[in-house]
């Protein structure tokens, strides 16, 4: 019987040890969620990949929610691209979201409580960093560049400057994550995060490659 008593009352402490080491490993980290870098967001989603614990942003874009070490914080919002953070060091984290700026999204951000309307129309008015263009309309890259762009023109899968007057080639320089490529029809106009044309002195970088212009694409 006593033996008995010696083996649950191991098992028992051993249990509680584990039980102990494991609620260790998890710690409080808290942080604010911020869009167009300035203006906090409100209810939104802060979830833990290790943990499974879910926050959701007050009025003032504040969170806090357990971690533990080289964990994964997954922040969504409607109407805002979604991010992940690495858990490190700090305890406390600044994450702004980018909206991707159309009508579903600017519908989607206001009735989820994120932002009010009169806020979110004057950041868009505002032309502020955080805003990041919808893509998703165009069916293909060359109709995006052409749809964009004035003083470019797709000629099949090629894009020239019409601004320049010459007999040789007026193909423009493409430049995609700022690596050099021979052809953009591989790029689906949704992942598209900036896309934008260099002329000029910002060309000359470029050397003689970048004489007729650079197309710069930066992907999501």
């Amino acid at each position: 019987m006593n033996q008995k008593f010696v083996i649950i009352i191991s098992v028992l402490i051993l249990f509680l040890q584990v039980s102990g080491a494991e609620a260790q490993e998890f710690k409080s980290v808290s942080g604010i969620v911020t869009a167009f870098k300035t203006i906090p967001l409100n209810n939104v989603k802060v979830s833990s990949s290790k943990s499974g614990e879910i926050a959701y942003t007050d009025s003032a874009g504040m969170f806090s929610v357990k971690t533990s070490d080289k964990d994964i914080l997954t922040v969504t919002a409607s109407g805002f691209l979604k991010k992940k953070i690495k858990i490190q060091k700090e305890k406390l984290y600044k994450i702004d979201l980018i909206y991707v700026n159309n009508l579903s999204n600017f519908n989607k951000a206001v009735s989820n409580g994120h932002l009010s309307d009169e806020v979110l129309r004057q950041a868009i008015i505002s032309g502020s960093s955080g805003i990041q263009r919808d893509y998703s309309k165009y069916k293909s890259i060359y109709e995006l560049v052409a749809g964009e762009f004035t003083n470019l023109r797709v000629n099949g899968t090629t894009v020239v400057n019409t601004k320049r007057k010459s007999m040789g080639s007026l193909q423009v320089l493409y430049v995609v994550n700022d690596r050099i490529v021979p052809d953009i029809s591989f790029i689906i106009p949704d992942d598209v995060k900036t896309i934008e044309f260099v002329d000029d002195v910002g060309a000359s970088l470029y050397g003689s490659f970048g004489a007729n212009g650079v197309l710069k694409i930066t992907l999501k």
